[in-house]
């Protein structure tokens, strides 16, 4: 039997998530799930995603998903999230 979040558009998915869970919160679960990603970029787009989903309900929501899960992927030594990219996909000074 299907799980009714499973159901849901990803979008939605994300949605749900960031109205569920306080910023920290979901950063650290990001973190966790880092590895996971075949590709690193991906990892960075999800993330991304996130972030802006928490920007427009509150930029102070927005700050403290970027600086756990950026603090939490150091603490892992990963590299930390790629926030700002240009329209081609490529980076841009941070």
């Amino acid at each position: 039997m299907a799980i009714i979040l499973d159901l849901l558009p990803r979008q939605q998915q994300l949605r749900l998530a960031v109205v569920s869970k306080p910023p920290a919160r979901l950063a650290e679960t990001f973190a966790a799930y880092a590895g996971q990603f075949c590709n690193r970029a991906d990892f960075d787009a999800l993330a991304r995603e996130v972030d802006a989903l928490y920007a427009t309900t509150s930029p102070a929501s927005s700050v403290r998903f970027r600086e756990r899960l950026d603090a939490r992927l150091d603490q892992h030594c990963r590299a930390p999230v790629l926030w700002d990219v240009d329209g081609n996909g490529g980076k841009e000074v941070r």
